[in-house]
């Protein structure tokens, strides 16, 4: 009798072994680093000779392999003009070989003392031109526009609001 229960509990034993052993935990699965790379404190730099004309910082980066766009988070462009232009945002991708930055909410443009804000908008490095289709709002110190729809060419320095347009001026 005492031979059995040796047996059996010894079987169990085995078993429960076995079963620690073989657990495997599924809801984590390590990316392999060689596919995909991340780095905290991403800075780019745009120059035209010695001049930087703008330059983009994120707080974390994000590269895939094969991939030509930059996934990023905590966004501040700063494009370098007559006066200093910032944008900021959430998150937003960057197309290395288009010089395209998409950026997500909440984005807010300061320029020459007035600030837009938008739910997106889409940076054209290349050809220094802001662009959304959401609602905007703009506002200065005298003044207060609304809208949908936005461009800016940086270099002209002109603000158009595409339609809905609703402004008012404070004297």
């Amino acid at each position: 009798m005492k031979g059995k229960l040796l047996l059996v509990l010894s079987i169990v034993l085995a078993l429960v072994f076995f079963l620690i052993l073989s657990y495997r935990e599924n809801s984590v699965k390590p990316r392999s680093s060689y596919k995909t790379s991340a780095i905290k404190g991403f800075h780019l730099a745009r120059k035209a000779g010695d001049r930087i004309k703008w330059e983009l910082t994120a707080e974390s980066a994000d590269f895939q392999e094969g991939n030509n766009e930059i996934f990023l988070s905590d966004i501040t462009v700063k494009i370098y003009q007559e006066k200093e232009i910032i944008l900021t945002g959430g998150k937003g991708n960057y197309s290395v070989q288009e010089k395209l930055l998409e950026i997500g909410m909440p984005v807010e443009i300061t320029m020459d003392g007035s600030v837009l804000t938008t739910n997106s908008l889409t940076w054209h490095g290349e050809d220094e031109v802001m662009t959304t289709r959401d609602n905007v709002s703009l506002k200065g110190k005298n003044f207060l526009m609304q809208g949908k729809g936005l461009t800016v060419n940086v270099s002209d320095r002109k603000v158009k609001v595409l339609k809905d347009v609703q402004g008012i001026f404070y004297r």
